[in-house]
């Protein structure tokens, strides 16, 4: 955009519109032992609804891809917005188990069109060199979501107190949007090449490529983790006799860790000169990390071990995020497709794993859940490998896909 001051305003506006669902969701762990009592939860019940809003992105992430490809930012994500909202407002009104799963499913909406879609809004708004410190700064505002909601929930007068200000912020967000956001402007060359690309020639390309696919696979095992971490890490340390309101500032701990991590990879990526190096050795702490640190005696060991997990765990996903867009195959022409492709992946892994396969098998065992969760990063870390290099310098960034080659 010519105006970089509205670049910026965009960025601001995304970043609160991808705050409130994420500071929606984890509003729910330290207010997990009143909701389970509440609402009568078993454990896998509770895990169900705390990753109730990752199930618009398993079904949808893929289209929200193709349709902002092809319609344009403002009027999709908008959209999608207008639905997290209201699923946001009328949680507080929840009376039961199943209506409360039905809107935490659609307070979902809007994160998940907004993370399938976030390289394509940072690539529209900014110069290819800024991308992968831009997207830092985008998923920061979700970590710094989680940090909040984990953190201060408990501190609220009641559960109903907590939503309402959930929902506020939600509709806040989604006034800005749809008030002050526009479609940015695009090339020529940009706009015909996703005209000639029907929309089954998106998929066909984006489906084609093997680092889309590893990228996906990645995701699925970090978000996984990530998930299975923060949704009983509470619970745990309260099984340890620590009192709820400490265990929730342990979690927030780990939160800021995953701020910190979120913002700086990008730094490290630049200052090394190669990607894969820095990711490796970020899974390969987050595997020790996630096993280990909850189990660490109580006070700075503790914090200091939860806030180098989350780093580790949140400073990959800018990383990886980043990549279809910088693949020759990819570029910003199906950049939307691929970030649906990639999330579709990733928010399985935060859906499926945590609830269908860590919690069944581990049961009450904590020990057990958290070496599982670090089972998940032991298997990222294989993946690195088969990740390419890509520079970070922006003559290599963002190369014109060629479309002869991929009809």
């Amino acid at each position: 955009m010519k105006n970089k001051n509205y670049s910026w305003i965009v960025l601001a506006i995304a970043c609160l519109a991808l705050f409130s669902p994420s500071y929606t969701q984890y509003q729910l762990s330290p207010l997990a032992p009143q909701l389970i009592e509440q609402f009568n939860l078993s454990m896998s019940q509770f895990s169900s609804l705390f990753s109730a809003p990752m199930i618009p992105a398993i079904l949808f992430s893929l289209i929200a891809g193709l349709m902002v490809d092809k319609f344009g930012i403002k009027k999709v994500i908008g959209i999608a917005l207008v639905v997290t909202a209201i699923g946001t407002c009328l949680r507080v009104t929840a009376t039961d188990s199943n209506t409360l799963l039905i809107y935490m499913i659609l307070t979902g909406f809007g994160a998940a069109f907004l993370n399938a879609n976030g390289a394509k809004i940072i690539g529209s708004y900014f110069p290819a060199e800024k991308i992968s410190s831009m997207m830092s700064i985008l998923l920061a505002s979700s970590t710094l979501a989680m940090t909040l909601g984990m953190g201060t929930t408990a501190f609220f007068p009641s559960i109903t107190s907590a939503f309402i200000f959930a929902a506020i912020i939600s509709v806040v967000g989604t006034i800005l949007w749809l008030l002050v956001v526009k479609n940015p402007e695009q090339t020529a060359s940009s706009d015909s090449a996703f005209e000639t690309a029907t929309l089954g020639m998106a998929v066909k390309v984006v489906a084609k490529s093997r680092p889309v696919w590893i990228v996906g696979f990645c995701l699925m095992g970090i978000v996984a983790c990530n998930i299975a971490i923060s949704s009983f890490l509470p619970t745990a340390l309260v099984g340890r006799g620590i009192d709820a309101v400490a265990a929730g500032g342990y979690g927030s701990i780990m939160l800021i860790g995953s701020l910190v991590g979120c913002l700086i990879s990008p730094l490290i990526v630049s200052k090394v000169g190669k990607m894969k190096p820095v990711l490796l050795i970020l899974a390969m702490a987050s595997t020790l990390g996630a096993a280990l640190a909850w189990s660490a005696p109580a006070g700075f060991l503790l914090g200091i071990s939860l806030f180098l997990t989350g780093a580790a765990l949140a400073g990959q996903i800018p990383l990886l995020m980043t990549i279809p867009i910088q693949l020759p195959e990819i570029g910003p022409v199906y950049a939307g497709t691929a970030g649906g492709f990639t999330a579709t992946l990733q928010l399985m892994g935060g859906v499926l794993i945590p609830t269908f396969v860590i919690t069944p098998i581990a049961g009450s065992d904590m020990k057990l859940f958290f070496i599982l969760a670090g089972g998940c990063m032991a298997i990222v870390a294989a993946l690195v490998f088969l990740l390419p290099e890509l520079c970070s310098k922006k003559s290599e960034l963002i190369p014109k896909p060629e479309l002869s080659s991929q009809a």
